[in-house]
Order: C-alpha cells, then structure tokens, then sequence
C-alpha cells in the first residue's frame, strides 16, 4: 500500500497531487534516464508520466518528474521496459521503501533515508526512445 505521507514530504508532492488529483502511480511513465552517484549516495531518476485527470477523466496530463533517494542501504531495478508499472512508497523503520514494478511482477526496491519528487517539466513532448544510465 502506497504512504502518501511520503509523497506529502516531498518538494513537489502536493502540486503534483494537485495537478492529477491524487499522488501520481507511475503506472505506464516511460524512464528517461538514471543517474547514480556513489559519491553523494543518490539515485536520480527522470520519468515521463501521463495519466488522465478531472472529474471525467477525459483530459490528458503529462509531466516530467524528477525522482531522486538519497542515504541509500539497498538499491535493485531490474529493467526489461523502459515503462513502469508503478512506484509506492512505505516506511520501513526510519528509511523509506521504495517499490517499482519495472514488468508485470518484476519489482525493485531502493531502501533510503529519504525520496524527493520535483516536478521537471508539463508536457514535456517526445524524447529519444533510448533511456541513459549515468554511473558516477
């Protein structure tokens, strides 16, 4: 079950929240590109994602949305689709667990002291179908 209380935490979770109605699921957000930096212990990563919002749901919105986990204890993404199938945030003790279903019942996790959620871009348009990974 998805802890809003960590997506309320973050820099942008109450105006994404606010813009789509609910806190996004990341169902079907396409990944963009992922940055990992051992140096500073973060985890960065770009998703496009689009989802239906008012009341009928018959508007489209999209945005890019910058995720990063920092303090990170564990990080595992195992990639087959460069789209999720969705992300949910738990609290484990003092870290936060992270939950991403990269193809249909393949999941990662990422065990940090904290996520942030920042809104990059709407409609941000097409990008390269090709995703980067950055090891740094």
């Amino acid at each position: 079950m998805n802890d809003d209380a960590v997506w309320a935490e973050t820099t942008d979770g109450g105006l994404l929240r606010q813009l789509f109605g609910f806190y996004p699921t990341m169902h079907d957000a396409r990944i963009v590109s992922i940055e990992i930096d051992r140096e500073s212990d973060r985890v960065t990563m770009v998703v496009d994602y689009n989802d239906m919002i008012g009341e009928d749901d018959e508007q489209e919105l999209s945005a890019r949305i910058r995720l990063e986990w920092f303090g990170i204890s564990s990080f595992e993404l195992p990639l087959g689709e460069v789209i999720l199938m969705g992300l949910e945030f738990s609290r484990r003790d003092d870290r936060i667990l992270t939950s991403v279903e990269t193809y249909p019942g393949v999941f990662g996790t990422v065990l940090s002291e904290g996520v942030e959620a920042v809104l990059v871009q709407l409609e941000p348009g097409e990008f390269d179908d090709r995703p980067w990974i950055r090891y740094k």
